[in-house]
């Protein structure tokens, strides 16, 4: 049984015997907690960290056990007497913690943090521990010696041997099966979130949040800018050219769209030119390509949707031209065919 050394499986056994005064009972709790131990071995780097974990997991088993009969403190050396008896004393959340600070195997801040512990009501408890074992002649050192008396024989070894043998096995298989599950979960996990990047990152959906800045710019500008411009979007290539947008040849789809209006805003470092629209109310704007940082794969035509509006775009050259209007996909669609025959919608 290569789980714990012989020598940390005799303190388990100690601290369990101080609080149960019972051989058997405590010879049970170590038998379990060592068949746990056994099955998690590969947690723990070291054979201190893993029988700190055991330590605590005993301390747990432990407060679901009866107290045995004082009379068994009788077949014991007067020095274990009197450490089972300032254990009684003590408040029941420090007697785990002061049973295996016992044992000389951990120090005073190792249990603090492991049975999560308030500094000051530690403090305080070992201070008063350690007057009651001086008090009885049992200076720490001499304590530690004392407590060795307690100690398994060649029998109970054995017996905790076949125990965990015993037991570890069919904690093993479902180690494997929970690892098994892990593995599937993490491999969906890491599938899914791809997709979602894939999906959050297409060109829909950016469009989609610039839908909302472009609306929220419209609003915060007001009328700031507007200049007369009426007619089709059609024949604004020239004003877009004197405003610094030059090449901008409008895609077949948006040429019949009337605007009554027009100006240059600024948006994401690039100009973007605005053409307010009454029938249907929207706005139809031109920017750089570049500036809406959407993929190359499918983004040259598209739609996409925000709140109550609508929206189609499509590309001119090195501009992206947008129209978003207020109102449902389907009444985008009828007009769009209205404006430039069904084979050109889409």
């Amino acid at each position: 049984m290569d789980v714990l050394a012989p020598n940390f499986i005799e303190d388990l056994y100690r601290v369990a015997f101080l609080q149960l005064e019972d051989r058997g009972l405590a010879l049970s709790c170590v038998a379990e907690v060592l068949a746990e131990a056994e099955s998690n071995a590969a947690q723990w780097r070291t054979q201190k960290h893993r029988f700190l974990w055991a330590a605590r997991l005993l301390s747990q088993r432990l407060a679901k056990k009866p107290q045995a009969s004082s009379g068994s403190l009788e077949e014991l050396t007067e020095g274990v007497q009197n450490i089972i008896s300032a254990l009684k004393s003590a408040r029941p959340e420090v007697r785990a913690g002061l049973a295996l600070y016992s044992t000389g195997s951990v120090k005073s801040s190792e249990v603090l943090q492991l049975y999560r512990l308030r500094s000051r009501d530690w403090r305080v408890a070992l201070v008063r521990f350690r007057d009651q074992m001086a008090s009885c002649g049992l200076p720490e050192d001499v304590m530690h010696e004392a407590l060795r008396s307690l100690s398994l024989s060649p029998e109970d070894s054995e017996r905790l041997e076949h125990s965990v043998s015993a037991a570890a096995p069919r904690r093993r298989v479902w180690d494997k099966v929970l690892a098994v599950a892990a593995v599937l979960l993490g491999v969906c996990l890491i599938v899914g979130w791809f997709a979602w990047e894939r999906w959050r990152e297409s060109p829909v959906v950016r469009m989609r949040a610039h839908m909302a800045a472009f609306l929220e710019l419209n609003q915060n500008s007001g009328i700031a800018g507007l200049e007369n411009f009426e007619g089709p979007a059609g024949e604004t290539q020239d004003w877009l050219f004197l405003h610094g947008m030059e090449g901008v040849v409008m895609p077949e789809i948006f040429r019949e769209v009337k605007v009554v209006a027009a100006r240059t805003l600024k948006w994401n470092g690039a100009s973007v030119a605005q053409f307010p629209t009454l029938n249907p109310p929207g706005l139809l704007l031109v920017t750089e390509s570049e500036s809406l940082g959407l993929p190359e794969e499918g983004a040259e035509t598209g739609r996409s949707t925000f709140a109550d509006w609508s929206a189609v775009w499509a590309s001119a050259g090195p501009y992206k031209v947008l129209w978003m209007v207020q109102m449902e996909e389907g009444a985008l669609d009828q007009e769009l065919r209205r404006l430039s025959g069904p084979s050109q919608v889409r």
